[in-house]
């Protein structure tokens, strides 16, 4: 139990968050668990062609029924379980499918074969439904998703190592192969946000230099530090 709650920090700070909420009762939980598995079961079994399901239903490889469908399954297990205390480490074997499970999808929508469609706006324009912007916009998407869970799954990974068999290379080069892509996912998100007041005072002071012959100058950071050079000795 430790050695599991040592590997995977953020449950500590879940488990906190759960302490102060209000205690599903046992009759919800178990409803909404069953809940969950029902909608869980049928795309697990398509993948097995068992009864009136058929992996012919499933938009992709069987296995990708399989763990959509573990994914709810799990949720409902875990509902009906109750809290991570009661259930021991069989709370962080579950939160471990459904990441790695998550994952998968993600990384074979992204990366998988075959034509990609989703209903995509941007700024008030949609692709065309088929084309193949549509499907390149679709698998970049997925592709930011994937990458910042293939990023976090590699950072629990090494999480885990570190506390099994100690501080070492392997673990840390795994958590920073993790980090770094979680930082490359994250780049097309947060660029746009640095890049923008960059552009924009560049864009202002060609105007001003365009105007007056002059590149604008910031006087106020200038007095205050040559004020700060002069307080030196």
């Amino acid at each position: 139990m430790a050695t599991i709650e040592g590997a995977i920090p953020p449950f500590r700070e879940c488990d906190a968050a759960m302490a102060t909420q209000t205690p599903m009762s046992p009759a919800a939980r178990i409803f909404f668990g069953l809940f969950c598995i029902a909608c869980g079961t049928p795309p697990a079994l398509s993948a097995f062609d068992i009864g009136p399901f058929s992996s012919a239903d499933i938009n992709g490889p069987p296995w990708l029924g399989l763990l959509a469908g573990g994914v709810f399954i799990a949720v409902g297990i875990a509902l009906m379980l109750g809290s991570p205390e009661r259930q021991g480490p069989g709370s962080y074997t579950l939160f471990s499918f459904v990441l790695a499970a998550l994952t998968a999808i993600a990384n074979w929508i992204a990366f998988g074969p075959g034509p990609r469609e989703c209903t995509i706006a941007f700024a008030g324009f949609f692709f065309e439904s088929g084309s193949w912007v549509n499907g390149i916009a679709c698998r970049a998407g997925f592709g930011i998703g994937a990458a910042m869970l293939d990023g976090f799954m590699l950072w629990m990974v090494a999480k885990a190592l570190r506390d099994i068999i100690g501080d070492g290379a392997l673990p840390n080069a795994i958590e920073k192969l993790g980090i770094a892509i979680l930082l490359l996912a994250l780049a097309p998100i947060f660029l746009p946000l640095l890049i923008f007041p960059f552009g924009r005072s560049l864009a202002e002071g060609f105007w001003v230099w365009r105007k007056t012959g002059t590149w604008p100058r910031n006087e106020e950071f200038i007095a205050r530090m040559k004020a700060k050079n002069a307080e030196k000795p």
